[in-house]
């Protein structure tokens, strides 16, 4: 008898552990959780608002640990005396900004377990606003640990030069590893 209230308990966690990555797939949750990361972009970095970086101690709250591999691995193939491919801000498209003014964020569920959510925003107030600081980016939204997590942003700001975050990672890393000389030991002669 004490066998059926265990068994109902662990039925009970089974399901309650596979609802979880549901948790995440609805257009709703994907725009609450891209417009908390834009409350770091709020007032520019002057007030402490300093953005979302890819290694700090909360990236794994909003980028997915694919993506975060990938830019941990460029910056290490890269090493202190180059500049990785992701030397800017992928979330703002920007290396400064004053701020975001005129965030809109349009979600589309592909699947329950992929989201694209086209963003457009400015870096600058209206009044006296450059031409360029319009950005326009796409993000790839998968679920990780039951909530959403970028897993890439296409950067289509300037229709001339779009890019992809993870393929410019991606890139960068092959074209290291292949220039990469290979290490042979020194020959000696006798």
């Amino acid at each position: 008898m004490r066998a059926l209230p265990r068994i109902a308990i662990a039925v009970s966690i089974a399901a309650m552990l596979s609802a979880c990555p549901s948790c995440a797939q609805d257009a709703a949750s994907a725009k609450a959780f891209l417009t908390s990361i834009y409350q770091h972009y709020q007032n520019g970095a002057e007030d402490g608002s300093a953005g979302i970086n890819f290694d700090g101690y909360q990236a794994a709250n909003y980028y997915h640990s694919s993506l975060l591999a990938l830019m941990r691995a460029d910056v290490k193939a890269n090493g202190p005396d180059n500049v990785p491919a992701i030397d800017f801000d992928p979330i703002c498209g920007c290396q400064d900004w004053d701020g975001i003014w005129d965030l809109k964020i349009d979600v589309q569920i592909q699947t329950p377990q992929r989201a694209l959510a086209s963003l457009s925003f400015a870096l600058a107030p209206p009044k006296d606003r450059p031409k360029d600081a319009t950005r326009k980016l796409v993000f790839t939204l998968i679920p990780e640990h039951g909530a959403w997590r970028i897993y890439d942003i296409r950067d289509e700001s300037d229709p001339a030069m779009t890019f992809s975050v993870r393929k410019l990672l991606e890139d960068d890393l092959a074209s290291l590893h292949s220039n990469a000389a290979p290490k042979t030991a020194p020959t000696t002669s006798h």
